[in-house]
């Protein structure tokens, strides 16, 4: 298993910017790039067809690339501590049908969009620390039938879902 950690003392913030197959001779399972400044997921991320672990925790990220949805390997994907809001997830999402792990904590998140609903094979969530004061739930949670863990801690909700 090919893997890739960042440390803190190394620049990546153009990293995720170099994928292709004429410079990338190691097709990496998992790839962590936390605490690294990162604002965008490049479009050439797909080239990465073994990818199934993308780590991007307390980066910059303000939204999801559409082409990351292309990735239908991918099993974890961890985004939370970013700038993420509703409007940042495309409704292609729901494309990525071997996910099983999905953080979107600490982002700016104020409801569960319903292409998130569709992620059925979704077995742990977590939107901890997400402002959802005014959500209201809807039964699109239902459809998640796979999953066993949500986390809604320090959402300000005032109410459970059902």
């Amino acid at each position: 298993m090919s893997k890739v950690f960042i440390s803190q003392e190394e620049q990546c913030q153009t990293w995720l910017f170099s994928f292709s197959p004429e410079n990338n001779s190691v097709d990496y399972e998992e790839i962590y790039l936390s605490n690294r400044h990162i604002q965008e997921i490049h479009p050439s991320i797909v080239t990465m067809k073994n990818l199934t672990t993308l780590y991007l925790g307390n980066n910059q990220i303000k939204y999801i690339a559409e082409e990351l949805c292309l990735m239908t390997q991918l099993k974890s994907l961890y985004l939370a501590g970013n700038q993420i809001g509703c409007e940042g997830l495309p409704e292609n999402i729901s494309n990525l049908t071997q996910l099983t792990s999905l953080s979107l904590s600490n982002n700016k998140m104020t409801y569960i969009p319903e292409c998130i609903c569709d992620l059925i094979s979704l077995s742990y969530i977590s939107f901890n620390g997400n402002d959802f004061s005014n959500m209201e739930f809807t039964d699109s949670l239902q459809k998640l039938t796979n999953l066993k863990t949500l986390y809604l801690n320090s959402t300000k909700l005032d109410r459970a879902p059902h």
